[in-house]
């Protein structure tokens, strides 16, 4: 297991009605994960706006360590949170 920043981008426009609909999360692990090739990586992440909070977890296959440095990118719905002001995350992964 291994702790992760979080970058929480700012929201595309999904409809007119709600500028904040959608939102992108960009995961970046600080050191290199080994993760065993033909296994998957699970992208655990938390986010809050101070007064709700949301959990995700995002699948990715593996063909072996994910690089230092490596980021991956992820859209969601969101009908809930206003603007993010705390995060956290977690990848978890079989080791080589």
């Amino acid at each position: 297991m291994a702790l992760i920043p979080i970058t929480v981008a700012e929201g595309t426009l999904l409809s007119v009605s709600n500028n904040d609909a959608v939102l992108t999360i960009v995961v970046t692990n600080t050191n290199a994960i080994p993760c065993k090739a033909g296994t998957n990586a699970y992208y655990y992440v938390e986010l809050s706006d101070g007064t709700n909070e949301e959990t995700y977890t995002f699948v990715m296959p593996q063909t072996g360590t994910i690089a230092a440095g490596h980021s991956e990118t992820f859209v969601v719905a969101n009908s809930t949170l206003g603007e993010v002001t705390d995060h956290s995350g977690v990848i978890y992964y079989t080791e080589v």
